[in-house]
């Protein structure tokens, strides 16, 4: 019981991300055998997550992917992050969570404080952090959870 939460909730997480990528991948490749509808409607899925800007967006096969660099690196990084963690312990030291924490929070205000436009390779390697940061607070919080569980019994 001690780890059924933490492995549903890593496992939600990861199949949530899933989905996001193939979804997004998915939508320039209908539009490329010419499914214009389905591609419309696999990219309208995803609008309310992500702002789909096609500058800053990854292009394949002359599209744009459905979602943002940041986001798709953001669901990449989930969801590669949450299969480790299932596999395996998944610990990084808090000095390499300081670290990554400072270099996208660095990005973050470059682009919408200080308006420095960042390369598209940039973003995604950001949101690969993120989703990385995301995943470690989560493994973090079940933990604390699981050592508070076993204190009581």
């Amino acid at each position: 019981m001690k780890n059924f939460i933490k492995n549903f909730l890593l496992s939600l997480f990861c199949i949530y991300s899933l989905y996001f990528l193939l979804g997004s991948i998915a939508a320039p490749i209908m539009a490329c055998l010419t499914k214009y509808d389905l591609s419309a409607k696999l990219t309208s899925l995803f609008i309310y997550s992500c702002h789909q800007q096609p500058d800053r967006s990854f292009w394949l096969l002359g599209y744009p992917i459905a979602l943002c660099c940041r986001c798709l690196g953001f669901y990449l990084g989930v969801a590669i992050s949450t299969i480790v963690a299932l596999i395996g312990k998944f610990n990084l030291k808090l000095r390499y969570f300081v670290i990554f924490l400072l270099f996208t929070t660095t990005d973050i205000f470059a682009n919408f404080i200080w308006h420095k436009d960042t390369r598209n390779i940039t973003r995604f390697i950001t949101g690969i952090i993120m989703g990385l940061l995301f995943t470690m607070v989560l493994n973090y919080i079940c933990n604390i959870n699981r050592r508070k569980m076993k204190n009581e019994n």
